[in-house]
């Protein structure tokens, strides 16, 4: 109960604090919409008693784009990520969470990419924007299970992914996060404290690849995520 109020007042604070900074001309207000995601992730973290680490973060690109693409057992993977990774980010998910209430409005307003796959010209939108933040350098992030495992076996990977860092000519870079799994289960709201743990494994180049590549590039991808989990780097 103590992390969801946590949770809840952490969200509420950094949520209105994102909205205001796009009414206001003050650059603090500003550079407290850049840190949010962070910040608020941090929050929740503390008030969850978890701990997280990093390894092989000079795999991160620092300053030009790239896909990151992770494997998803637990919603503690966003809160870990946003918390650890030394990278400007941005997450793309579905539609659905651009309608929570203040989380929404300001989770899109830091840059977070909703896509709405049922509307094509919406999904296209949304895609333009991912582009522009590649230009800027900034890391994608990816879960491209779809869904959060109830396993915690990887499950097979979508190709969006690895069509959008083929097209945009950036590099994929394998995570695996371990250890949220039993942090918070999925379809239970019960929370342990714990250890999540973030490998980093080597960028996989997509220069020259092309769209003929990508059933290739996803089968590499998935075995090198695989091979984080188990505590190895292909």
């Amino acid at each position: 109960m103590w992390t969801y109020f946590i949770a809840a007042g952490s969200t509420f604070y950094y949520g209105m604090s994102v909205i205001l900074s796009r009414l206001s001309r003050s650059e603090r207000w500003m550079r407290r919409a850049n840190r949010a995601t962070a910040e608020w992730s941090s929050a929740v973290l503390r008030g969850a008693g978890v701990r997280t680490v990093l390894e092989n973060a000079q795999h991160l690109g620092n300053g030009r784009g790239q896909v990151l693409v992770c494997n998803h057992q637990s919603w503690f993977d966003v809160f870990a990520l946003s918390a650890s990774l030394p990278v400007e980010f941005s997450f793309v998910g579905k539609k659905e969470l651009s309608r929570v209430p203040v989380l929404g409005q300001a989770w899109e307003k830091v840059g977070h990419v909703a896509i709405d796959r049922s509307d094509r010209k919406s999904a296209i939108e949304s895609l333009k924007r991912v582009e522009e933040q590649f230009r800027a350098g900034r890391t994608i992030i990816m879960f491209p299970e779809g869904t959060r495992s109830p396993t915690g076996e990887l499950a097979r990977f979508k190709k969006g992914a690895f069509v959008m860092a083929i097209k945009c000519q950036v590099p994929v870079v394998p995570v695996a996060v371990s250890g949220t799994g039993t942090i918070m289960r999925k379809g239970d709201w019960v929370i342990e404290p714990g250890t999540a743990t973030i490998r980093v494994g080597s960028p996989i180049s997509t220069r020259g690849l092309t769209q003929r590549d990508r059933n290739r590039l996803t089968r590499d991808a998935r075995a090198a995520v695989v091979a984080l989990m188990n505590g190895r780097q292909e």
